[in-house]
């Protein structure tokens, strides 16, 4: 009975692990994205954002 306890709470574990590799990627995607002044791109997936460019600001 211990066996199948124990296969189901590594299951738990390999699914969250998954899930949390899965939004990290999400994030450093859309880090990667911002930091590289892709934000005209990365605004058009983003409903409502605006962008606002100061670069050529004196």
């Amino acid at each position: 009975m211990s066996q199948s306890h124990r296969s189901r709470v590594n299951d738990a574990c390999n699914a969250s692990v998954f899930a949390l590799v899965i939004v990290l990627a999400a994030l450093l995607y859309i880090f990667g994205a911002a930091m590289s002044g892709d934000t005209v791109a990365l605004t058009q997936t983003v409903t409502g954002a605006e962008v606002f460019d100061t670069r050529n600001l004196p």
